[in-house]
């Protein structure tokens, strides 16, 4: 948890091949505390009362919430801020669907500047496919249907869906049946977010993304924003980008203030309030969350993003963890937490001492990315060497393991190539990079590079773990070395995903030598 009176300044530590115990690490990330811009305060100094956040704080961890980040603002100024190491704040996260705010941000600004008109017909964008509309339901979708998630469509389609798809993804949307008239039916989908990010490429000549960039990232000093591109350039719209927990705070305030940022107008006046109302009895406005009998209202990213801002509080949350069971319901695991802590963070201030008393607490912050150790068996050399895979789905035909006292480092050749990460061992952690695939586990994202954290070490007489954590998405990877009558097993498992945790066990036999 780190605050201050002031922005905070530093650097932030290099990242490749860096062995740290959790002290030197967590040192780390209070010199690397992020020059955002942002005005620090005590939690006191803008009634946020600091006994109340130590408790939301116990309340997620008996609840088992992996935190990996949160922020609490309150009167423009950021009160509350900790990191979950290995998170640190300079490091962009993956924010699945929390991007969908972002995208009615463009729209909003698009509207103000005469270039989108919400009730016009999604078909009017696209004249060389008029014909593909047709004459039933979706020839009568306008642009405030896909705002509101109320196209007519009767099934969700996840970014996962389309995400290896090399052709193009307006068709894709075209090909989804419409059984019901837009504006009756509230159906969530990540379809109908590409298509308003198609339309805004359609009507400004660039990506979504390069159209924000003068708009909103470079006056609000979000500095951190990526943002995939798929087919025909066109950014994703419902998904596929990643920033800093304190840019997407900053998100929050601007709606907060209806638009505006250091006294300039960043956003239409109103457009704040009318995508945060409700559209009729949906739990919806225009690509934020508005539950009904819940205070303010949100965006929200897959197993843990958040931005909640509560206008009645001139406060904003925002979170980046990793939750299980949260991909499809926003209300579950994060929110029902924040929501009855609510009146007491933000009710008596507590003073001084107390505030001092939760900046201690820093200090303990941290994801287990081991929780359970203990000691090396007598047959532990018998996993040091290169082992041959049969044959399986995923084209792994190898698996090493080399360990010496300080590091370990876990070799798969997929498809004939090796795929390395380097651990720590004995406690200690090593950042670094890797090409690791995600075989699925990871929300169908297969990136060429991930940055990664890890550690490795006995969880059991007869299992020996490589623990990966990557620090720019909420995934985890556990490589379990099962050691049973001389025999070896690896299963690989993962914290959160969209679909299976766990790929089948391979059956590891010792390569001659």
């Amino acid at each position: 948890m780190i605050f201050g009176c002031g922005p905070v300044f530093g650097a932030a530590a290099k990242t490749t091949g860096r062995v740290q115990t959790m002290v030197e690490a967590m040192n780390d990330i209070q010199a690397g505390a992020s020059n955002d811009g942002l005005e620090r305060c005590t939690p006191t100094a803008v009634g946020v009362s600091s006994p109340a956040v130590e408790a939301l704080l116990d309340a997620l961890d008996a609840a088992g919430i992996e935190m990996h980040s949160l922020m609490i603002a309150r009167h423009g100024k950021v009160a509350v801020e900790g990191w979950w190491q290995p998170y640190e704040p300079e490091r962009t996260h993956m924010l699945h669907s929390v991007t969908k705010a972002f995208t009615s941000t463009a729209v909003g600004i698009a509207v103000g500047e005469g270039l989108v008109d919400l009730d016009a017909l999604v078909s009017t964008y696209f004249p060389e496919r008029i014909e593909k509309f047709g004459s039933g339901n979706l020839s009568r979708m306008r642009v405030r249907h896909l705002l509101s998630q109320t196209s007519g469509h009767d099934r969700g389609v996840s970014g996962s869906v389309w995400r290896s798809i090399p052709t193009s993804w307006v068709d894709e949307f075209l090909k989804i049946p419409v059984p019901h008239e837009p504006g009756e039916r509230f159906q969530y989908s990540s379809a109908t977010s590409f298509m308003l990010s198609a339309i805004i490429s359609r009507v400004t000549g660039m990506p979504m993304a390069n159209y924000l960039r003068d708009r909103l990232f470079k006056p609000a000093g979000m500095t951190s924003l990526l943002w995939d591109a798929g087919p025909e350039g066109i950014n994703p719209g419902g998904n596929g980008a990643s920033a800093t927990t304190s840019d997407i705070l900053k998100l929050g305030l601007l709606y907060l203030n209806d638009g505006m940022w250091d006294g300039r107008r960043l956003l239409p006046a109103g457009w704040a309030a009318q995508a945060s109302a409700p559209t009729g009895s949906n739990p919806y406005g225009l690509h934020w969350w508005v539950l009904p009998g819940k205070p303010g209202y949100f965006a929200f990213g897959a197993f843990g993003q958040y931005i909640f801002v509560f206008p009645e509080l001139d406060a904003v949350i925002a979170t980046t963890a990793a939750v299980p069971g949260s991909i499809s319901r926003p209300d579950v695991g994060l929110p029902p937490i924040i929501w009855q802590h609510l009146d007491s963070l933000f009710g008596v201030p507590g003073g001084a001492a107390v505030d001092d008393h939760l900046r201690a607490r820093q200090s303990g912050l941290t994801v287990s990315l081991l929780p359970n150790q203990v000691d090396e068996p007598v047959d532990a050399a018998s996993l040091v060497g290169t082992f041959a895979v049969d044959a399986n789905v995923d084209g792994v035909s190898s698996v090493s393991l080399e360990i010496d006292q300080d590091h370990c480092i876990l070799t798969l050749m997929v498809h004939g190539e090796f795929h390395v990460i380097e651990a720590g061992v004995a406690g200690r952690y090593n950042k670094g990079t890797t090409s690791m695939p995600g075989f699925g586990l990871h929300h169908g994202y297969e990136p060429e590079l991930l940055h990664v954290v890890a550690t490795s070490g006995w969880v059991a007489p007869n299992v020996f773990r490589v623990a990966c954590q990557y620090v720019e998405t909420a995934f985890r990877d556990n490589f379990d070395f099962e050691l049973s009558s001389g025999k070896v097993t690896l299963i690989r498992r993962v914290n959160v995903n969209g679909a299976f945790t766990e790929k089948p066990k391979l059956m590891l036999v010792r390569e001659m030598t």
